[in-house]
């Protein structure tokens, strides 16, 4: 079967809601595994035996797994997703159970919504051509412009720190067994990362990094587990988030929950501030906008605004030490693995210059606190 012979179908499945829980764990390197072998004659066909779908099928660009854009006859669009076979199964569970979750907890809330499978269940198994399973999910697909490819406008940002105050409310209470796993990129893991020092090659660089992670150890590690904590994001950056337009005037959806984890909310600010610091005369003024947003939905507690330069701090150098470790490893690869240290090293650059002191006045100021 070629594309152009692709049958037209209905309409999609309908969207499940609920809960699934998985007790397994992992924390495996996808990185150095290829995504699944799929092709688009493969997709079709998974897409028309397990969720009774057909249309015009065309593959994504994906880091770890096989995923395609499904536009039925009648317009409705999909994301036939064929997860990498090396991620835990309870890993992937957890996405799909978190969204489902906010299906019911916020309906209008701007995610992927996941599809009932012809069998009625929230994902199945198929075997690649590699003889591994791998698990196959049927979402709603959300169209936009992605904000790394954008232009903010003004009230962009309050908007931004709305929605991800959303997804946090919108996950409060949700719980499953598997989020406790340890992923590297979640900020409470930071010590973990000295073994990967070693692959910094600038040795001024390297030693501001130690000196954050001596800094983490002593004084921020201590504080973390009396702070709010639950599943959240962890990865709100412009590559996961669809605005209206070019110039963006509005926030239209969040993707990609591939870094969920159970961690302080404030750890889950961090990452979404981390990337609006920028270049201008006025360095803190977007991720400070954020901050009345997200604050306007969810009040942020003193003590977490108080840490809150740390953390934005440790998620650069988590994305300077992870990136120059993996492109060492990984070389082929590492133009796309090194694609945000320079923005985090600004970033770094602009806390540093700005001091703490000054950064949590503003931060404060900006969630009115004070």
């Amino acid at each position: 079967m070629s594309d152009a012979a692709l049958a037209s179908g209905g309409g999609l499945p309908p969207v499940l809601i609920g809960h699934e829980v998985d007790s397994s764990d992992g924390n495996a390197d996808l990185l150095a595994h290829d995504a699944p072998a799929i092709t688009p004659v493969m997709a079709a066909e998974l897409a028309r035996s397990l969720y009774g779908i057909s249309g015009d099928i065309r593959p994504l660009s994906a880091e770890k797994d096989a995923n395609f854009h499904i536009r039925l006859a009648n317009g409705q669009e999909a994301l036939l997703k064929i997860t990498n076979a090396v991620e835990e199964p309870a890993v992937t569970h957890v996405q799909t159970a978190a969204l489902m979750h906010l299906a019911v907890t916020d309906p209008s809330l701007p995610v992927q919504r996941i599809c009932a499978s012809l069998n009625g269940n929230s994902s199945e198994i198929t075997i690649g051509p590699d003889g591994q399973p791998h698990v196959v999910r049927l979402m709603t697909f959300l169209t936009g412009t992605v904000l790394s490819s954008a232009s903010p406008r003004p009230g962009l940002h309050f908007e931004l720190g709305a929605l991800l105050a959303r997804v946090t409310l919108g996950l409060r209470g949700f719980f499953h067994p598997a989020a406790g796993h340890v992923l590297q990129w979640d900020i409470k893991q930071a010590a973990r990362l000295r073994p990967m020092l070693n692959a910094i090659r600038d040795t001024g660089l390297r030693a501001r990094l130690t000196a954050t992670l001596d800094r983490f150890d002593t004084d921020i590690a201590p504080r973390l587990p009396h702070l709010r904590a639950q599943v959240v994001h962890n990865d709100f950056n412009p590559h996961n988030l669809l605005v209206d337009a070019p110039q963006a005037t509005r926030a239209k959806g969040i993707i990609d929950f591939g870094d969920m984890v159970h961690t302080p909310i404030a750890c889950d600010l961090a990452v979404a501030c981390s990337y609006q610091i920028n270049d201008g005369a006025a360095p803190l003024e977007q991720m400070c906008e954020m901050v009345t947003g997200y604050a306007a939905l969810l009040p942020i507690e003193r003590e977490e605004l108080d840490l809150l330069p740390d953390l934005i701090r440790l998620r650069h150098a988590t994305t300077l030490i992870i990136g120059g470790w993996r492109a060492r490893r990984y070389p082929d690869n590492a133009d796309y693995i090194l694609r945000n240290s320079a923005a985090s090293l600004r970033g770094m650059d602009a806390l540093d210059r700005i001091g703490d002191a000054t950064t949590t006045r503003v931060l404060h100021a900006a969630a009115r606190t004070e």
